[in-house]
């Protein structure tokens, strides 16, 4: 039921961590399909504080974490908030970015 509201398109990037000399490996690019509401709200992020999200994302239910980035418009949005929701019996993420 969430698919038919996914029309925008967005790049994941996954974080690979660090190497065993704490220096960057080279993430992975993912294109999805999702759903962009540019919303300004206040959320809680990973470490507890409030901040200003700029918009939510709805996309299909997926691995993600907070060291994760999405790109859209161009730009690299910074993960604030990862939430799962249920619409009957298919689950999805909304995410909250900078």
């Amino acid at each position: 039921m969430i698919g038919t509201y996914l029309t925008d398109k967005i790049t994941i990037i996954k974080s690979a961590g660090v190497d065993k000399w704490g220096e960057p490996l080279a993430p992975e690019e993912i294109e999805t399909k999702a759903r962009i509401d540019y919303k300004t709200r206040l959320v809680r992020n990973f470490a507890g504080e409030q901040v200003i999200s700029s918009a939510t994302i709805l996309l299909k239910n997926r691995e993600l974490s907070h060291e994760d980035k999405i790109k859209f418009d161009g730009i690299e949005h910074a993960i604030l908030n990862i939430a799962k929701k249920k619409d009957f019996s298919n689950q999805y993420l909304e995410v909250a970015v900078v």
